[in-house]
């Protein structure tokens, strides 16, 4: 895709030059992404956050600042999910889950045959919904989400890809006749702001590229990230300015 990225890193650089640097105040040090966290982030689509988070709201904003996108949730003490809600615009989606203590289980609002079903260690092991169609979901030994394949035939869903730190990088999605890769390329080290370029390519053509830069609280958590993103269809290249905001609260 013949996009200049120099042309969008200057876009966004003009919208936060004043704003992207950590609270003259923050003097905590920088947490590593809880594996739950990111896990649930990944399946559920929203941006992993850092530090023992109780609760959380991100929306997205399009360049005429109308909200498009919401999701909200709630963890407890131990990190597990107790309840989450998005609101999806752009897509036509919603989604409403809340977990059932008592057999450890999330289960949806809007379609009751869909649960997750948790361990005790609040990892998804296993879904199913209404169509009957049961996935399995594959940890790796620091206890992060690597897989999801299906039950009986063990086909490849997803994978999922993370830093050393365990903030979400990658995920396949695999289809029956091309593959979907998302690509993320955050600042490497722990400590830095929580910026990052991120390409998407269909069947390994570049299909969008966007650059995200943000402003952070003292947990090192975004409060407000300001993203462009360069799109290519049927060779014609778009690009769209959106901002997305977050709270955030702490045990």
């Amino acid at each position: 895709m013949k996009v200049s990225l120099r042309i969008v890193q200057g876009m966004v650089a003009s919208l936060v030059m004043q704003a992207i640097a950590l609270p003259a105040g923050a003097v905590l040090k920088p947490e590593p992404f809880n594996p739950i966290m990111a896990s649930f982030s990944n399946e559920l689509e929203f941006d992993a956050l850092r530090g023992r988070v109780k609760s959380f709201e991100q929306a997205l904003y399009d360049n005429s600042d109308t909200p498009v996108m919401y999701a909200k949730g709630e963890f407890d003490r131990q990190g597990c999910l107790m309840s989450y809600e998005k609101i999806d615009g752009v897509n036509n989606g919603k989604i409403k889950l809340t977990r059932n203590t008592a057999d450890n289980t999330l289960i949806s609002a809007y379609d009751p045959q869909r649960v997750i079903h948790l361990n005790d260690r609040c990892e998804v092991t296993s879904t199913d919904d209404d169509a009957g169609t049961v996935k399995d979901y594959i940890y790796d030994q620091h206890g992060f989400l690597v897989k999801v394949k299906g039950h009986k035939d063990a086909w490849v869903y997803k994978e999922y890809f993370y830093t050393p730190e365990g903030m979400p990088k990658s995920v396949v999605y695999y289809g029956d006749e091309k593959d979907f890769l998302i690509i993320t390329e955050p600042k490497k080290t722990l400590n830095e702001r929580w910026d990052f370029i991120t390409e998407g390519l269909n069947d390994g053509k570049p299909v969008f590229q966007s650059v995200k830069k943000c402003v952070y609280d003292e947990r090192y958590n975004p409060t407000v990230c300001y993203l462009i993103t360069a799109e290519l269809d049927n060779g014609i290249q778009t690009k769209r300015v959106e901002q997305i905001h977050y709270i955030v609260k702490y045990y």
